[in-house]
């Protein structure tokens, strides 16, 4: 009983991405870390903004073509309907990923101090969920924190100059 539940828990995290098997940095993590350096983000706070990138888009530039699109743009996913009346948003900024990642840095993140609109504290470091009050904690955990911590601590240092 005690391997079967080993052997399906091994299994689901594969399947939900829990493990994290090649530690080594990818063209794309570089390419990801560079273009949030370039907006400004340096040490933690590029940490943060790594790990919450990949969690919405693994870097990814996704527009409406994209079959995973939701309202959303731009490897930040930055939802439409709830930022396009702000003067900085247009839709060409939203699909240049380091001019979003500016726009990210400047206005939405207060230079890399405020994470609360993805679910996250200040630092980083911990779950804030006041974003997504109609939420469960289910969903806090598994769709917010869990696929952002992995990645925060996946963090590829070697791309870093």
């Amino acid at each position: 009983m005690k391997r079967s539940i080993f052997v399906i828990t091994f299994i689901l995290g594969f399947v939900f991405g829990w493990f994290v098997l090649a530690p080594a940095a990818q063209a794309g993590e570089c390419r990801t870390v560079k273009t949030l350096q370039k907006a400004g983000f340096t040490g933690n706070n590029l940490r943060v903004a790594y790990g919450i990138v990949m969690r919405e888009s693994k870097g990814q530039n996704l527009s409406e073509s994209s079959p995973y699109y939701s309202g959303a743009l731009g490897i930040w996913q930055i939802q439409t309907s709830a930022h396009s009346h702000n003067r900085w948003w247009s839709r060409a900024a939203m699909l240049t990923p380091v001019r979003q990642s500016q726009i990210v840095y400047r206005y939405m993140s207060n230079k890399g101090t405020y994470w609360r609109p993805w679910g996250l504290t200040n630092d980083g470091r911990g779950l804030d969920t006041s974003h997504y009050g109609s939420w469960s904690s289910w969903q806090h955990y598994n769709w917010i924190w869990y696929p952002y911590i992995r990645y925060y601590n996946a963090f590829p240092s070697k791309c870093v100059r």
